[in-house]
């Protein structure tokens, strides 16, 4: 299992450790692009963002995957056999909504066990955990409720994206049990298999 956490995968830095962490000509690859997070907002929203456009401009082969659009059938058929799996930023609550909604999230496992790397930007990222504390009182953008869905489980931590460093104290309040990485804009957390190492400086509270 090979992933890439990102605070925010369009980051120039972020998409300079991504290259060097795939370590493959990106003009060889595919990616199943999904960005349904971004529709949590305003449906629609990530087609006016550049988040796909860099993701495109790394010149791989992308195919967008609009959860709402799709089937659990239709899904496994677009996401089998792409080099990538992106699932971009937003809301996460909703994404896990449609994630749980197609049964993706029983696919997902399976799918990065055949070699598929993915990659998560924001929301795409802290789905990856068990819980999803933090994003109830993200600040700026919290999600009553989220909590009540249940992440992938694929990490046991959560992941705190936009950190600035003026919001540690508010943070570390807010924060009540489990460990939670803060990852500023320009880092992001790998896992390969069991290893994990964060591309930055390492933050973490737990409780």
């Amino acid at each position: 299992m090979k992933l890439f956490l990102a605070s925010e995968a369009k980051n120039p830095a972020s998409i300079r450790k991504l290259k060097k962490f795939v370590n493959k000509d990106f003009s060889k690859l595919s990616i199943a692009y999904i960005p349904t997070a971004a529709n949590g907002e305003y449906y629609g929203s990530w087609k006016g963002g550049d988040s796909i456009q860099v993701a495109t401009k790394l010149g791989a082969k992308v195919k967008v995957v609009e959860l709402e659009d799709s089937t659990y059938k239709n899904v496994l058929d677009e996401i089998k056999g792409a080099d990538i799996l992106w699932i971009a930023g937003g809301m996460s609550g909703y994404l896990l909504y449609w994630i749980r909604r197609v049964k993706l999230d029983k696919a997902i496992p399976k799918i990065l066990k055949s070699g598929t790397i993915y990659v998560g930007s924001s929301a795409g990222s802290m789905i990856c955990a068990k819980t999803q504390y933090s994003a109830e009182w993200f600040f700026g953008e919290e999600e009553p409720g989220c909590s009540l869905i249940p992440g992938l489980g694929l990490i046991d931590f959560e992941i705190y994206p936009h950190y600035e460093d003026v919001l540690f104290d508010r943070i570390k309040r807010k924060w009540k049990k489990g460990k939670l990485c803060l990852l500023k804009n320009d880092e992001a957390v790998t896992v390969v298999n069991d290893k994990i190492k964060v591309l930055g400086k390492e933050r973490f509270i737990e409780k």
